[in-house]
């Protein structure tokens, strides 16, 4: 008899090979899983070929919405950016792109790749910035304040002895009344954004972005949305590498470094505009990330863990952002 965990894994090949005969491939080469925290993935060969096989999550697969990703997809690749542009099953919900070769994770520190991916992010606001795409996707951001907190109450109601009397749930609860009432996102630029633009989801050949990849967060939002993102994967300091399918080693806590900000800022703005009031705005914008990023993370912990995703090192980073906020405004100058 076959241990339990190689028959699951069987199991899942043979539905992954009836998903890719929708695609018309028969005979793919091994099927190995791929990475990340959210969508299931999965890569194999065929005909010499690299592949990867991607299952939009429910909320990804409304037809306007898949519409409106590959359009932004299809409107980046031809204007020159490095994208794979996905084959789509609406029976399986099944996205299929062929692998950009050769490509290597962001190395840490490297000013010339923190460049590459600013300049690149600059760009696709810039091309994007007056698109018009198929579909709809009407989205709020998906870090906004109110609804932040709602879902961090929900998680206090379900488990009230979990989150009771904890000083650093006080803390994270000030903070996000205090982005909700003085977070104003009006007069700032817009632009359709990518929405997960970290080093996870860009890739480098030499010093040069060589591919963009998962575009389900796609929306026309203001584009700090973006920027605090990148600022926080390409430019702060961890102390440990990031690993894609770890959520913990993901939303580990990480410093401010001004010059790696100076920096990016500076290549972003040869390819698009940011104005006064972004610069203002930046640090509601990390703090709403850094935030966020943790209450969305209780969602992949079990029970006992969710608690520890607000610790104190989430409320000492945005106190720190408070902090430099006028350094970070200078920086982006």
């Amino acid at each position: 008899m076959l241990p339990a965990g190689k028959t699951k894994i069987m199991e899942k090949e043979s539905e992954v090979r009836g998903i890719l005969r929708d695609f018309g491939i028969d005979n793919p080469g091994k099927i190995s899983e791929g990475g990340g925290t959210a969508s299931p993935k999965y890569t194999f060969t065929s005909s010499g070929k690299k592949y990867l096989l991607k299952q939009r999550r429910r909320e990804f697969s409304p037809l306007p919405v898949v519409l409106f990703d590959h359009s932004v997809i299809k409107r980046l690749s031809r204007n020159g950016l490095p994208v794979a542009i996905p084959s789509y099953s609406a029976k399986t919900g099944c996205e299929l792109f062929e692998y950009i070769e050769n490509l290597e994770d962001f190395t840490r520190g490297n000013r010339e790749e923190m460049s590459g991916a600013a300049e690149m992010l600059g760009r696709m606001h810039r091309i994007l910035h007056d698109f018009v795409p198929d579909g709809s996707k009407n989205w709020q951001r998906e870090f906004l304040p109110s609804g932040i907190k709602a879902e961090l109450l929900k998680h206090i109601e379900e488990q009230p002895g979990l989150f009771h009397g904890k000083e650093t749930v006080r803390l994270v609860m000030e903070l996000l009344d205090g982005l909700i009432e003085n977070y104003s996102v009006k007069n700032l630029t817009r632009s359709i954004v990518h929405g997960d633009y970290t080093s996870a989801n860009v890739k480098f050949k030499g010093n040069l972005v060589g591919g963009i990849f998962d575009f389900d967060w796609t929306s026309l939002q203001n584009t700090l949305y973006d920027i605090s993102r990148a600022l926080a994967y390409f430019c702060f300091k961890r102390k440990n590498a990031l690993d894609g399918k770890n959520i913990w080693s993901l939303v580990q806590p990480c410093e401010i470094d001004i010059e790696n900000v100076r920096q990016f800022m500076k290549s972003y703005r040869r390819e698009f505009i940011f104005t006064q009031a972004d610069a203002e705005g930046l640090h509601f914008a990390l703090k709403e990330f850094f935030i966020g990023a943790r209450v969305r993370a209780m969602r992949k912990v079990p029970g006992a863990e969710k608690i520890k995703m607000l610790d104190e090192k989430l409320v000492e980073m945005a106190i720190t952002v408070e902090k430099e906020k006028n350094s970070l405004a200078q920086a982006c100058g």
